[in-house]
């Protein structure tokens, strides 16, 4: 868990375990893997099963980095903490699988024009998480990376109506509210991937981006990290509260700091 983002998250008043819809946001030529790797430490330390949609690495990646931050991510999932939907094995698994009907991407094989594309996916991850809410417990369910379902064919109506979806999915009929962080890319040139971005930052209570500096990466900074707050009980007219850091991602840290304030520049 880095300690410079979570002060971060807890300057800006938003509590991760009070549940609700993050997102993070990453450009074609910054990472966000530095606070995908910060929400599954937190989950871990804090005893939390995690349900983890992997679209845009394999389970091995997450394991490696948990391997550095000094997390065994294979042990939680030995315990059962932490299911992992493995996008990407199943994609190659998918010609080869006997029960297409309902298998998470089968509408890649029904072709364009698929009611509900999304539908198994959706289902297959109700089918994991709903122990943990009729034993009342709190979870985190974490979706890397959305924009990726828009190069499998599915449009960004399909996309947003599956999260709307999931976000429910974290709203139990008991006490607890449970969390929903998915990732996306925002690329300029991109215009269903940038509509999709900016149309679930409006739904998000908590919205994270990050983006290199328009003078390329330094030994000191690495990039700009954007915090935006929403306040759910504020109408349209409202501004979100803004917060802005610069970043440096070291071996077992995300470090942020005030813009102009990096020790290499002071």
């Amino acid at each position: 868990m880095f300690d410079s983002v979570q002060s971060a998250l807890n300057s800006s008043g938003i509590k991760i375990e009070g549940g609700g819809f993050i997102l993070l946001t990453e450009t074609p030529t910054t990472s966000i893997n530095g606070l995908v790797s910060h929400f599954l430490s937190w989950a871990s330390a804090n005893e939390h099963p995690v349900c983890l949609v992997a679209l845009q690495h394999t389970w091995g990646h997450y394991c490696n980095v948990g391997n550095k931050m000094g997390i065994n991510l294979r042990s939680r999932m030995e315990q059962e903490n932490i299911k992992v939907i493995e996008g990407l094995k199943m994609l190659s698994e998918l010609s080869t699988d006997s029960n297409l009907e309902e298998h998470p991407f089968s509408f890649i094989l029904q072709g364009s024009g698929t009611n509900n594309p999304l539908k198994n996916l959706y289902s297959h991850i109700k089918k994991i998480i709903e122990p943990w809410q009729k034993e009342g417990k709190y979870f985190m369910l974490l979706i890397d990376n959305v924009t990726n379902l828009l190069s499998l064919g599915v449009n960004s109506k399909d996309i947003e109506i599956f999260m709307r979806y999931c976000n429910k999915l974290t709203s139990t009929s008991s006490n607890i509210c449970s969390t929903l962080v998915a990732v996306t890319t925002y690329d300029e040139k991109d215009e269903d991937g940038g509509i999709l971005s900016k149309s679930l930052g409006h739904n998000a209570m908590l919205s994270l981006s990050v983006e290199g500096l328009s003078t390329g990466s330094s030994r000191d900074v690495h990039g700009n990290l954007k915090l935006q707050v929403f306040d759910d009980k504020c109408q349209f007219s409202c501004l979100p509260r803004e917060q802005s850091y610069q970043y440096k991602m070291e071996d077992k840290n995300m470090k942020l700091f005030a813009p102009g304030t990096a020790a290499g520049v002071l």
